[in-house]
Parts: structure tokens; sequence; C-alpha cells
């Protein structure tokens, strides 16, 4: 098995994402590099910045499928139009590892980057209108996103699969901690859908830190109706993640008050707060 990270159409939602039914998802991850867009598909090459992708463990033949699709040919490297190297993952929930992905192999237009090496949400901003948005955090209490950013509307409940929700983010205060996504393969966080402006997105980030504390990426969201669509969303940078720290009261007074706008059963915030130290402030 060769473990591949992926950061273009392969990526869940999009749509090479089916030659990959077969291999084994292993989470979210980060890269060093700058990607570009090449038209109906992005390239990453060496540099400094961060690309966001997915890490899957895959089999030779499904190896082999996806060296075609990406014009990599291992006998004549210098003229594919991507090469297969190994390069260092960055799990979004701690850890690093050596894994394969596709460099580009020609210059790209330097005006053609994706400053967030997000190519799922660089395909969601292109679209015009309101952004779908998903708050799993402090930001599910109405009164908490609005006093942030403003009127947000009607909200949609759902979850984003393969994750769970932990207290594991590190607040700009250094002493205690916040809401996450910790990636788990097998859980499903309760989430709201927002839509909001790119004016609310960037009032957001300021809020969140971003790019520093959390990372504005784009993920799949599981409606009720059992259908996923792509939603941007806010996950900590792996730096921030620590352990051992309380949460705030005042904090967790907004966590209680989103899920209890929604009517959603508090075990999501129970298993969390299970993880953390006995005393609170």
């Amino acid at each position: 098995m060769t473990k591949l990270f992926v950061y273009g159409t392969l990526l869940q939602g999009l749509s090479r994402a089916r030659m990959l039914r077969c291999a084994s998802f292993l989470g979210p991850a980060l890269t060093a590099g700058r990607l570009f867009d090449l038209g109906s598909y992005p390239g990453l090459v060496p540099g400094q910045g961060l690309v966001v992708g997915e890490v899957y463990a895959v089999d030779l033949p499904t190896l082999k499928r996806i060296d075609r699709v990406e014009d990599f040919d291992p006998l004549d490297s210098r003229a594919s139009l991507y090469r297969r190297q190994m390069v260092k993952a960055r799990y979004f929930s701690g850890g690093y590892e050596n894994v394969a992905t596709y460099q580009y192999n020609r210059v790209p237009c330097a005006a053609d980057r994706i400053s967030h090496g997000d190519y799922r949400r660089y395909r969601l901003e292109r679209e015009c209108g309101a952004q779908p948005a998903a708050a799993y955090g402090s930001n599910l209490s109405r009164a908490r996103i609005e006093g942030r950013i403003g009127p947000v509307g009607p909200r949609r409940t759902g979850s984003i699969p393969g994750f769970r929700l932990s207290l594991d983010k590190r607040a700009s205060t250094g002493t205690h901690v916040v809401a996450n996504l910790r990636h788990t393969g097998a859980d499903n966080c309760p989430a709201a859908l927002h839509y909001l402006s790119l004016a609310q997105l960037q009032a957001m980030d300021r809020f969140e830190g971003t790019p520093d504390h959390y990372l504005r990426i784009a993920l799949p969201f599981r409606q009720e109706d059992g259908s996923i669509v792509l939603a941007q969303t806010w996950i900590a940078h792996p730096d921030r993640l620590t352990a051992g720290l309380p949460a705030r009261e005042a904090y967790l007074h907004h966590l209680n008050t989103g899920y209890q706008e929604f009517g959603w059963p508090k075990d999501p915030i129970l298993q969390a707060l299970a993880e953390l130290p006995r005393r609170q402030d």
C-alpha cells in the first residue's frame, strides 16, 4: 500500500473522488508547497506555503490508474505532466507522515496561485452568492455568531462526517481550550449550515485568528436528508493543538446554548469535556 496525499479533483466531493472509493481514508492533512489553478484542475509545486489535502492508503492497481490520470510515467518522469514525489504531510489531528503526492512538472503562472492552498474552498468561492459555512462550536449560538458578523438568516442542521467535537485547540489566551474538529473516521460532528457573505467570512477569520489559529477550509457537510454538500469551516492549525488545559465556563455557555437552540443531545459536549481536567474556571 502507498500513502498518497491528494489536493485536487481526487478530494471528497470533487469530480475524481470515485477513483479512491476502494482506498482507506486516513485523514485531512497539510503539506508544504504552493497551489495553482491550472484550469480544470490544480497543481502543487514545492515552495513556502501550505496546501490542504487528504491522505489515503491506496493499493498498486489504484496507484497505477491515478498515475495515468496525472500523466505520470515512472519511466520518463522528466516528460510527465506531474511527478510522483515523497513529501511530509502533517495531519490536522496531529502527527507527521512521509507520503507520496503529485507535483506539477511545469512552471505555473504566478497570477494563478491559490494563496490559501485549499482547492475545495477555491472552487466554492468561484461560485456566485453567499457561501455555505458550517458551525460546530460556540458559533452554534445565534447570539454568539450574530454578535460577531451580523445576521446569518435561516440555519440548516446536519453533521460533518468523519469528525467529532473536541476541546483541544489552545485559545489565544494560552490558558484555556476551545472547540475543534478531530478526525476519527467514524463519528459525525453535529453542525449547522449558514450561508455567509464574503465580508462575513472575512470578519469571522478575524475572530478565529485565521490562518495562525484556525484555518478556513472546505469539508463535506451531511444535510438532514443525507445529501452531501461542501461547506467552509474553521479547523485548528496543528500548531495550536494542546491537551491538559481547561475550558472557560463562558465559552461552554455558548456551546451549550447552541446545542439547546437546535434541540441536540449534549453527548458530544460531554464526551469532549470528559477528556479535560476536572477543574474549570
